[in-house]
């Protein structure tokens, strides 16, 4: 699980959330991606299962980024692919809630 401090870094120094509020976001985002990879495991779509990124992305572009953003945080945090692209996935969602 990622760090308080690490998810401020992400959020960026305008968000106000005290400690206590954003490890309950951070659990809440947690949940949430292991649910919807659970969800996206059990589906399939003419026998071919879409990967949690391509239901997420909106575009191409956006399935590249995703990819790119779980590379670099399975390097950088030193994570499991898995944990990588549930970061990935949380992280993309949260930027289109703020936006």
């Amino acid at each position: 699980m990622i760090s308080i401090e690490h998810c401020r870094k992400v959020l960026g120094p305008r968000n106000g959330l005290s400690d206590e509020s954003l490890a309950t976001l951070r659990a809440q985002l947690y949940c949430f991606a292991e649910l919807f990879l659970d969800v996206r495991d059990r589906q399939q779509t003419s026998d071919l299962e879409l990967t949690a990124f391509e239901q997420v992305a909106n575009s191409p572009e956006d399935l590249e980024a995703l990819r790119e953003r779980a590379a670099i945080i399975e390097f950088d945090g030193n994570l499991s692919r898995d944990e990588a692209e549930r970061m990935a996935i949380t992280i993309s969602l949260e930027n289109e809630r703020l936006n």
